[in-house]
């Protein structure tokens, strides 16, 4: 989203920034969820293993 920004700094992409970011962030913590309640403990100990977004 950042690089959409770069390449083409319009109003649109400037405004479309925070809508996508609240997307998302709302979709990772419904994935997290669903992983977590599909995966258990593993997954429980596999996101303890690094930040969100980057593991």
């Amino acid at each position: 989203m950042l690089g959409f920004l770069v390449q083409w700094p319009t109003i649109l992409p400037l405004a479309m920034f925070p809508v996508l970011v609240w997307m998302y962030a709302r979709l990772a913590r419904n994935e997290k969820a669903v992983s977590s309640a599909r995966f258990g403990e593993a997954y429980l100990s596999y996101i303890k293993a690094g930040p969100a977004f980057f593991s």
